[in-house]
């Protein structure tokens, strides 16, 4: 018997973790402020002419599903300022964060293989 409430427990688990996923379509404003941790004074500009624009807004575009709500907080990496939301990227996550608030908070997070994003990483370094 307790075999089968340990394998109804991990199924309704997968169950919840999947249903948990959430698809966003993620827009980035005309031109956005990119911080990085390790000058964080400093703002770079971005448009849609840069390529790193461009490679943030087309990985955007194809990881609009796989976003799990989160409300942590996740130092280091990059923070790009777009309109009412702030995305920060790190070695392992792309973290939303809403801006509509005095102090951003974190609302949604996906998982990035460690070669995504390169570009966008490196801007930190």
């Amino acid at each position: 018997m307790g075999n089968k409430v340990n394998k109804i427990f991990i199924i309704l688990s997968v169950l919840v973790l999947v249903s948990c996923s959430e698809s966003l379509d993620i827009q980035l404003a005309p031109e956005v402020y990119v911080f990085t941790s390790s000058v964080s004074e400093k703002k770079i500009l971005l448009s849609p002419k840069d390529e790193k624009y461009a490679s943030l807004n087309e990985w955007l575009r194809k990881h609009r599903s796989d976003w799990h709500s989160t409300s942590g907080r996740y130092p280091g990496g990059v923070y790009i300022e777009s309109g009412n939301y702030g995305i920060q990227v790190t070695k392992t996550h792309v973290v939303l964060y809403s801006t509509n608030i005095p102090e951003p908070r974190a609302i949604f997070i996906q998982k990035i293989a460690k070669r995504e994003l390169i570009e966008i990483k490196n801007m930190g370094k």
